[in-house]
């Protein structure tokens, strides 16, 4: 079960490269920022959706890929 180190809407960028999950799909860069929409407990990690992400569906990451978007 994931210790809650993010909550749902919190801000953070992620700290590795996000590939694309199919051909020609979004891709991006470590240090792109993200809101955290999903808990999955199940699998360690959380839902992020990364801005400018165009089908708006959200990348699986683990608590250790992410950190918090401080504004």
């Amino acid at each position: 079960m994931t210790s809650t180190t993010f909550r749902i809407g919190q801000r953070v960028r992620t700290t590795v490269d996000a590939p694309a999950a199919w051909p020609g799909a979004f891709s991006a860069p470590a240090g792109t920022p993200g809101t955290i929409t999903d808990l999955h407990d199940k699998w360690d990690s959380y839902g992020v959706l990364l801005d400018g992400d165009p089908d708006n569906l959200p990348a699986s990451f683990r608590a250790d890929e992410l950190a918090p978007l401080n504004l």
